[in-house]
């Protein structure tokens, strides 16, 4: 027990047992020297019969639990109130528990069970104490050995101790002091130690083997078996490879060569994303004024930035630049370790500066963040009346944005145009946004570079879901009735890449002057290519004739006709023939054009 200040340090740490209010305060002392508090809302006294005057350090957090405190953010499992405080400690098998209790049913809880020990400690950000590091030790604290400042990963240790094998448990330990002299990211780490973990314990069951090289390829065949899911194949294939290949690489063990192979891995078919539809973001968007402003600032800077939802929670609050009359956002990356800027307008500008105002209001220069965590956001009231800010990078999720506009849905009844209500998921925001980019007709290489993917591919592939529907409806006219200048059927995918990709390119639409005959169609000569017969295209091999330009066709050629009648009338033979031969062309395109009609 250590002495505590009761007047000055724990002012609104205790709730009133009558009322719930936080504000008691010390009133004096009983006959038997017990402690009495007071209720400044209710006047009700409370003695330290109700344990308002014990206290507990936690030697393994390294904070102290005062009994009786209100705890804001654990929720009761029975009733779902935030009414839960800590009631007692309780020794069962030798094991000190903390019990926590939920005055509005009564409900026990244990933390061991289900709360989470560290919840508390996150809940009031703060950061467990760093361990000095001891090589030898089954526990880092990798913020001892990593300078990699991975603010965002609240998991800061590595167990070994479930190794069973201490031979492959040597060779792991070499893996991640390696993996972090490269500043390797925390979440990372975690991940090689899962599946390194997972396959120790296999060959610890079902294998007798003392060292690395007894390893073989049989073992890693039969240790994938076991899963079913291709994803979870992949992740501790890749793995396992670049485990064994940097240990051969640093000489600290040998294995045999191609002990994983390219074909082991499973296929995983890649789909195009389903991001939010226009009806379902245009209801939310309408209805972000339901909503704190802190949340909805959230909404409107992801969306229009195509963050994901871990550059949004890690945004500075220096993002914003200004140039001249232009604004940007520029933000550091973890997922690809590079910064990234997207220009913005003076309307989203406004937005930023809204939400570092507010942010400054709340702790001046003592957070970096535009963004904060909060507490108590509820699930079934939109307002987000009990919202409490709290001095913490938000979790992978974004909890509070997520489940603020998932409450928002249900509580204004939200609904996709199926009629069923809508459903959302932060990672949707940013394949919304460059669908949306892309189907307002900016240039794929436009939308990629506002993603900043090194590789069209990626954005084409993964994040704009409509690109191959948008080419289709833009070329979908071409693709019924494609006709060469003498009529011949084209097949779509004989074009050159640069007409599928982008029809409007190679797309003739040339007005008639007092000289020159109107030309509509389009050329299926390559962009790069010189043409030779410029303005003679009725009567060039690389021009196509569509379905829909028939009428026009039918116009031209009587104008030809006309035009040869005049010349040779005038005795201009060569016009008379070059006026001819686009006639007989167009005679030709013409039948064809009518008869597939």
């Amino acid at each position: 027990m250590i002495e505590i200040n009761w007047l000055q340090d724990y002012k609104q740490d205790f709730i009133c047992p009558k009322c719930e209010d936080n504000r008691l305060c010390l009133y004096g002392s009983g006959h038997n020297g017990k402690k009495v508090f007071i209720c400044q809302k209710c006047k009700k006294t409370t003695n330290s019969s109700c344990d308002l005057k014990k206290m507990y350090f936690d030697p393994e957090l390294n904070i102290v639990w005062y009994y009786g405190q209100k705890m804001d953010s654990f929720i009761c499992p029975k009733c779902s109130e935030y009414k839960i405080f800590l009631k007692e400690l309780k020794q069962i098998s030798k094991k000190l528990f903390k019990v926590f209790c939920c005055s509005n049913c009564g409900e026990k809880t244990y933390a061991s069970i289900s709360i989470d020990k560290n919840k508390y400690r996150i809940a009031q950000g703060y950061d467990a104490p760093i361990k000095p590091f001891i090589y030898e030790n089954d526990i880092w604290d990798l913020r001892t050995i990593n300078a990699c400042n991975d603010s965002y990963h609240k998991r800061y240790r590595i167990n070994f101790s479930a190794m069973k094998l201490i031979w492959f448990k040597k060779e792991v330990k070499k893996y991640i002091y390696y993996l972090c002299q490269l500043e390797k990211s925390y979440g990372y780490i975690e991940g090689v130690m899962v599946n390194l973990r997972c396959f120790c314990n296999y060959l610890f069951v079902n294998n007798t083997i003392f060292n690395m090289s007894q390893i073989n390829r049989g073992m890693i065949l039969d240790f994938i078996s076991y899963e079913k899911s291709p994803s979870v194949v992949v992740d501790r294939l890749s793995k396992l490879n670049i485990f064994f290949i940097t240990g051969n690489l640093q000489g600290w063990f040998s294995t045999e060569r191609s002990i994983i192979r390219k074909s082991d891995y499973p296929k995983i078919k890649k789909v195009n994303p389903d991001p939010i539809s226009d009806t379902v973001r245009e209801q939310i968007e309408n209805k972000l004024h339901l909503i704190p402003d802190p949340i909805a600032r959230m909404w409107i800077i992801a969306f229009f930035g195509a963050m994901r939802p871990s550059e949004l929670a890690l945004l500075k609050k220096d993002c914003l630049i200004q140039e001249g009359a232009n604004w940007k956002i520029v933000w550091n990356r973890q997922k690809v370790k590079d910064k990234h800027s997207v220009p913005i307008t003076r309307v989203i500008a406004s937005v930023v500066q809204q939400q570092q105002e507010y942010i400054s209001r709340l702790w001046g220069s003592d957070w970096d963040y535009l963004f904060c965590h909060y507490h108590n956001v509820s699930a079934t009231d939109s307002s987000q009346s009990r919202i409490k800010p709290v001095k913490n990078i938000m979790s992978r999720g974004c909890i509070p944005l997520k489940k603020s506009i998932n409450c928002l849905i249900k509580a204004e009844d939200i609904r996709d145009e199926n009629g069923q209500l809508a459903k959302f998921n932060l990672s949707l925001l940013r394949s919304t946004r460059l669908t949306q980019l892309f189907e307002a007709g900016h240039d794929l290489s436009v939308v990629s570079a506002w993603a900043g993917h090194k590789k069209l591919a990626t954005t084409s592939l993964h994040y704009t879901k409509v690109s191959c529907e948008l080419i289709e409806k833009e070329a979908g006219h071409i693709q019924k009735a494609l006709f060469n200048a003498d009529g011949k059927p084209l097949y779509y995918e004989s074009m050159p890449k640069s007409f599928w990709e982008n029809p409007t390119a190679h797309q003739l639409d040339l007005i008639e002057d007092n000289i020159n005959t109107p030309i509509y169609g389009y050329c299926s000569l390559p962009l790069e290519q010189r043409c030779d017969k410029f303005r003679a295209c009725y009567t060039c091999s690389c021009f196509v004739a569509t379905q829909d330009k028939l009428s026009q066709y039918k116009k031209v050629r009587s104008q030809l006709k006309e035009k040869e009648k005049n010349a040779s009338l005038n005795g201009h033979d060569v016009l008379v023939e070059q006026f001819g031969r686009q006639a007989e062309q167009l005679d030709k395109i013409i039948a064809i054009l009518s008869g597939a009609s």
